[in-house]
């Protein structure tokens, strides 16, 4: 059955006795609308009632800069503009910025993101939640962008009710909701890539200079939301060859391709020039040989092994500087203009090292260095050593300094719904027990591209094992090929047919109720066979489960349950709980106590910030309110309770709170933060993990 004959199929019987009937352009545009519609309210109902995540922190107070002062130097660690779509409206409320800007944060040659970010929220203290808010709400127009490619695509290949099943399976589905409400990259590129690949796609099916011009733009705009949609430059002329091979005729082939060269170079220098347009052309032009790079891919090892690096205070730079150096420099293309902006490619080396890892080697070689050792810092730095160290990573239970190959395989078994699974599975099965022409075959092939390189990449070329939202990507392609179950089950007669629509109905259900039983806490969705988001051990924990986004909620449940006792607070974020305050009344906390070795003060060590309060001295009966992604012992930042100390003033190394992997929470707020009520019992049952010294960084 070809693509044509499935859309056909799906208009007839979607007008049959007894189905639903959609008549006319008006029904389908009502139905679109409706799920559209639905899933705005999801997402806009479900932004208000949880706070800023660990890396939304960040992201605001950058995009505010970059209205303000038309510079991209702050935190360039990703494309800008999702951020500036989602800053739009908090500029426009006029944040408390003059004192950021004078901070050294701001001033210094590496200004520092988090720090920064600190002193937005310093500033901006009594109305830091609403900036989120109000910033937040603006996010669902990327899930309405994707909803409407995933509908017209889908549709374009099955017919309506592919199309709308398609789409009710993005509207619905808990992982678009969870990042599509966030001032986060992921969404947005998710929706603007596969935007970009659909106009793509038209462009193959009738290729021509205005098809060309916009695959281009939208190309442009789809690096401007994230690094990794620059596997778009490697998928879509593999997608060119498929269709010289499968649909163009071979009289045809000579000619398509001297069209496809002249297009595909305009498709190119359009990208190019709309991602100069959106860093506005900053630092366009600056000669390769300027930039200091620190990433493998951009850098080779100093003659000699050892340099006088530039002053930083970035501190994975000033590991990294002393022994690499920026590849360009002394070759002949030192002074060829760059064409890309300057933060582009800085952020783009940036990413490259976060998915390269720290290469062991050259923490060694630091570490000499400081010791003034310089003999043995050059060894370290030329020896033949390639291991390197990654983000500590977790999935079931485990917690460890490198990946595993199958993690967003388990990732994606876990966090999409059992509804959802039988439509994709369905879809595809079909693949191999329905007939289908060449050029049905190579909309297929278009549609398995992007998730079949993205899920490669991620399991096998990078050790980045931290999230779903790595492969977000990947579920747009897969609900608008889950369309063609739809036109199969309708052509089917008798009883195959009607069992055959009751389960893609019922499939449908299972996806619409696992979404209703999970809001509003979306991050914290798993399927019930994975055992849920309450499984203990979790399956999977930072932005999968906990990623701080229910801080303002552990505070309602305090005032309710808990007002005026002390509490033990160990938080996954980057917002101070002082910042409540804007929200009520504070919750009265303290540091819970930590195993030897677990907290170390942050910058120097034999300096403790002053006037802090740090830990209790030990455990005492009574409420402790901690991170799921801390019980598990990832290591992360603690803030100090005292008023006197703003920023995080602890480093909390791994498993330094473990000892409360013993106890059973009494209640689970959003799912991500543990609330436990401890007895004098409990507590000397806990003496003995309490005082087991810290040895290992890994589980």
């Amino acid at each position: 059955m070809n693509a044509p004959k499935e859309k056909e199929l799906a208009e007839s019987h979607a007008s049959s006795p007894g189905r639903i009937r959609l008549r006319g352009p008006l029904g389908e545009a009502l139905a679109v609308a409706a799920l559209l519609v639905a899933h705005v309210a999801l997402a806009e109902s479900s932004l208000v009632r949880e706070n800023a995540t660990v890396d939304e922190v960040v992201h605001l107070p950058a995009g505010i800069t970059y209205w303000q002062q038309h510079t991209f130097r702050l935190y360039h660690h990703n494309p800008p503009l999702v951020r500036m779509v989602a800053a739009l409206p908090a500029v426009l409320a006029r944040p408390v910025m003059e004192p950021v800007y004078q901070q050294q944060s701001w001033s210094n040659p590496d200004p520092s993101p988090t720090t920064f970010s600190q002193s937005f929220a310093r500033f901006n203290s009594d109305r830091y939640f609403d900036l989120f808010t109000l910033a937040r709400m603006v996010m669902p127009v990327f899930g309405v962008i994707g909803g409407l490619v995933v509908f017209a695509w889908s549709r374009s290949l099955y017919g309506t009710g592919g199309g709308l099943l398609s789409l009710a399976l993005w509207c619905f589905c808990p992982n678009i909701l969870a990042h599509g409400r966030l001032l986060t990259t992921d969404a947005g590129s998710t929706a603007v890539g596969v935007l970009a690949t659909f106009a793509f796609w038209l462009y193959l099916r009738k290729p021509g200079w205005r098809r060309a011009v916009l695959a281009g733009v939208l190309l442009g705009l789809a690096q401007l939301c994230k690094f990794s949609m620059l596997v778009l430059y490697l998928v879509w002329p593999f997608l060119a060859v498929v269709w010289l091979a499968l649909v163009v005729r071979a009289d045809e082939r000579t000619r398509t391709i001297g069209r496809y060269a002249a297009h595909g170079f305009l498709v190119v220098l359009l990208s190019l020039l709309t991602i100069d347009a959106g860093y506005f052309f900053e630092g366009v032009g600056t000669p390769l040989g300027r930039f200091e790079f620190a990433s493998s891919s951009l850098t080779r090892p100093v003659p000699g092994g050892l340099r006088q690096p530039p002053a930083t205070k970035n501190q994975l730079f000033a590991m990294m500087w002393p022994f690499r150096e920026n590849r360009f420099r002394g070759t002949f293309l030192a002074g060829l203009p760059s064409p890309l902006p300057s933060h582009y490619l800085l952020g783009f080396d940036e990413q490259r090292v976060e998915t390269e890892g720290i290469p062991v080697r050259l923490s060694r070689a630091f570490e000499a260095l400081g010791r003034g050792d310089l003999d043995a810092a050059r060894a370290e730095a030329l020896s033949s050593d390639r291991s390197v160290n990654g983000y500590p990573v977790y999935l079931n239970g485990e917690l460890r300094r490198t990946g595993w190959w199958y993690y967003y395989l388990a990732t994606l078994a876990y966090k999409l719904p059992e509804g959802t699974w039988l439509l994709i599975l369905g879809s595809f099965a079909l693949l191999a027990i329905v007939s289908r022409d060449r050029a049905s075959w190579a909309d297929e092939i278009c549609l398995a591209a992007v998730p079949a390189v993205v899920l490669f990449s991620m399991s096998f070329l990078t050790d980045i094992n931290l999230g779903l939202r790595y492969v977000l990507a990947i579920l747009p392609y897969l609900y608008i090929a889950a369309g063609k179950v739809v036109p199969w089950a309708w052509g089917l007669d008798g009883r195959r047919g009607h069992w055959a629509r009751r389960g893609i109905l019922g499939s449908l259900l299972l996806t619409i109720a696992a979404t209703a039983t999970i809001h509003p806490s979306y991050l914290a969705y798993f399927n019930v066979l994975s055992g849920g988001p309450d499984r203990v051990p979790p399956r999977l924990i930072d932005s999968n489960l906990d990623w701080g986004q229910d801080l303002i909620n552990l505070q309602d449940w305090y005032r309710d349950k808990a007002a005026g006792q002390p509490i033990g607070l160990a938080y996954f974020g980057q917002i101070n709980p002082a910042l409540l305050e804007s929200r009520g009344p504070v919750m009265k906390w303290f540091i819970p106590p930590v195993r030897p070795g677990g907290l170390k003060t942050m910058g120097d060590p034999g300096a403790p910030p002053l006037r802090a309060t740090g830990p209790a001295a030990q455990l005492r009966p009574g409420y402790y309110a901690l991170s799921a992604t801390i019980v598990q012992g990832l290591s992360w930042r603690i803030y100090d309770p005292s008023p006197f100390v703003w920023e995080p003033a602890w480093n909390a190394a791994q498993d330094a709170f473990s000892y409360f992997r013993m106890f059973t929470p009494i209640e689970r707020i959003g799912h991500s933060i543990y609330v436990y009520k401890l007895t004098d019992e409990d507590v000397a049952r806990a003496d003995e993990e309490i005082a087991r010294p810290i040895t290992s960084n890994a589980r």
